[in-house]
């Protein structure tokens, strides 16, 4: 008989007293899924409030297949994966296949073939999806593990599901949060092995990219090279990053040699959080509060 191993573990977890699954129908759920994590998120409608935060590290995880298996695990012990009843449901991936596609060229019929410039797909394993920006006039183009989606797509058999690239929903955040200034700034979040760089400007978004790294030289290579690409002056420059990373880490201690001036990014704005969420870094789970903004 074939068993499936326990690769995860619930490694935060916060709920507000005054929530209840029984209030599902004017709450939100969110979910953000990556290689190496999967995270939930409950927002109540009504008060405009997160209440609800779960995060599941996974561990030894290799294949988006075994995401799967461990999500479909973890479903069978979760009241929130069980819930049939929620307002809205948005999950996010994280991983290199997208691509923006200005709206004016877009083909529906013709996403695949955006994508193939970009990244190799297979038609067996790879669904290709697509989000509208509507303040970029773009749509953000992106694959996401077969496996995964139809595990989903089972979970929610009676509610619509979206589904987005994390890149967009740094993206929502970042425009709708950050001062629109003459200047262009540049903004990075941070995964285990992954980093996203976005430069905006006066006019909004300029560049955004995801960059795979193994090392914290790998990390900071990424980093300035994009930074020089966009004539970005790292001794000036104020650096404004989210994600795992904190300050005592390999790599904000290489972001310090290189880059005079580094911010800690704080939650989005416009929504409220239960008082059990202040005592966490105001820079962790930016990519899951910002599904928050997206449409």
């Amino acid at each position: 008989m074939n068993t499936i191993n326990t690769h995860y573990r619930l490694s935060h977890k916060i709920e507000d007293e005054a929530f209840a699954l029984s209030q599902a129908s004017y709450c939100n759920l969110y979910l953000s899924l990556s290689q190496k994590a999967i995270r939930l998120a409950v927002v109540d409608t009504v008060r405009n409030k997160f209440v609800v935060l779960e995060d599941y590290e996974l561990i030894t995880i290799f294949t988006p297949l075994q995401v799967a298996e461990q999500l479909r695990l973890i479903a069978a012990e979760n009241a929130l994966l069980q819930e049939q009843q929620w307002n809205v449901i948005r999950i996010s991936y994280s991983n290199l296949h997208f691509t923006l596609v200005p709206e004016t060229l877009y083909e529906p019929t013709h996403k695949e073939d955006y994508l193939r410039l970009h990244t190799e797909l297979n038609p067996l394993q790879d669904v290709v999806l697509s989000y509208r920006h509507s303040g970029l006039e773009a749509l953000n183009i992106f694959s996401v593990d077969a496996a995964s989606y139809e595990t989903l797509r089972e979970l929610f058999p009676r509610r619509p599901v979206q589904f987005v690239h994390q890149t967009s929903a740094l993206i929502r955040s970042v425009l709708h949060h950050t001062e629109r200034t003459a200047a262009r700034n540049m903004y990075i979040f941070v995964e285990r092995n992954y980093v996203t760089i976005l430069v905006v400007n006066q006019s909004g978004l300029e560049f955004c990219n995801v960059f795979q790294y193994h090392s914290p030289e790998d990390f900071i290579y990424y980093i300035i090279f994009v930074m020089q690409e966009q004539k970005l002056n790292p001794e000036q420059e104020t650096l404004t990053t989210w994600g795992d990373i904190t300050h005592d880490s390999s790599l904000f201690n290489i972001l310090q040699k290189y880059v005079r001036h580094i911010k800690l990014g704080k939650k989005p704005a416009d929504v409220e959080y239960s008082y059990k969420f202040h005592d966490m870094f105001e820079h962790r789970y930016f990519e899951l509060y910002s599904l928050h903004l997206c449409e």
